[in-house]
């Protein structure tokens, strides 16, 4: 418990008003970092149309031009087009809420808007509420993905490797068998349609579905064709539905088309 309470206390100041602009300092004082020339593009779900602005920061740290992506409910769109009044190659796609963020985003992924990008961040407005430190992850993760210029480019370096398939946040990164948790036998089914070799088939996925990816690496799971009616209806579930097998099948989808999954770092996991 108190290793807990230390790590939401360090979190909160990390990303709090203080901890930016410290790391901020820091970053002024070193030479800035050379854009590893890749096309990149961000895809979001924004559930929570309030905390658009903290994506559209992740797109002003990237190249001028960089695509955004957002998928939304119906019944939200509203909330998100006031919010992105003044925003600038941002792409709206209305989908029911099924399937939280991981339906939406299969469907922009099967659409092709994604072909073409050497690299792609996958982020949403998570907030979960059942957990005391929702919003603290949230932020953690998009600063540690996308919130510095230098350390971005130095996990973008990856993909110039065209073998890397995922990057994400090794504190995230979830290997351990309880990690199953009630998902393992409808992940296998998931995989097994994907056609993935059985020896792609493991535990390995980065918790909260943050990361970037090549939209290559994911090809057996596009081809799957999932759609938003093949997920449960949203009913506040925190575990055995259709997305939280598939949040584990990423990672299988990649190693299963012979690309790596790596850290921020660059080390394969």
């Amino acid at each position: 418990m108190l290793q807990k309470v230390a790590g939401l206390t360090l979190g909160a100041v990390f990303v709090s008003s203080t901890g930016r602009s410290l790391r901020k300092r820091w970053t002024a004082r070193s030479a800035r970092a050379e854009w590893p020339g890749l096309k990149v593009a961000i895809v979001a779900h924004a559930y929570y149309p309030d905390l658009m602005h903290e994506i559209l920061a992740c797109q002003a740290l990237l190249p001028v031009g960089t695509p955004v992506h957002v998928t939304v409910p119906p019944e939200r769109s509203a909330l998100l087009r006031e919010a992105l009044i003044g925003a600038q190659d941002v792409f709206i796609h209305e989908h029911d809420n099924r399937g939280r963020d991981i339906a939406p985003f299969l469907a922009v992924l099967g659409s092709g808007a994604l072909d073409g990008y050497d690299a792609v961040l996958k982020l949403h407005t998570k907030r979960s509420p059942h957990l005391l430190d929702g919003e603290i992850r949230r932020k953690l993760l998009f600063d540690k993905l996308c919130g510095d210029w230098n350390a971005t480019c130095c996990t973008l370096s990856a993909f110039k490797q065209t073998s890397t398939g995922i990057v994400g946040w090794r504190q995230c990164w979830r290997a351990t068998p309880s990690y199953w948790m009630a998902n393992e036998a409808r992940a296998r089914e998931v995989a097994e349609r994907m056609q993935a070799p059985e020896s792609a088939i493991r535990l390995g996925f980065f918790e909260g579905t943050m990361f970037w990816f090549r939209p290559a690496a994911l090809g057996s799971l596009r081809e799957l064709d999932l759609r938003p009616g093949d997920f449960e209806p949203e009913a506040r579930q925190l575990d055995g539905t259709l997305h939280h097998a598939v949040e584990r099948c990423f990672t299988i989808a990649a190693w299963s088309r012979g690309f790596t999954v790596c850290d921020l770092k660059g080390r394969v996991l």
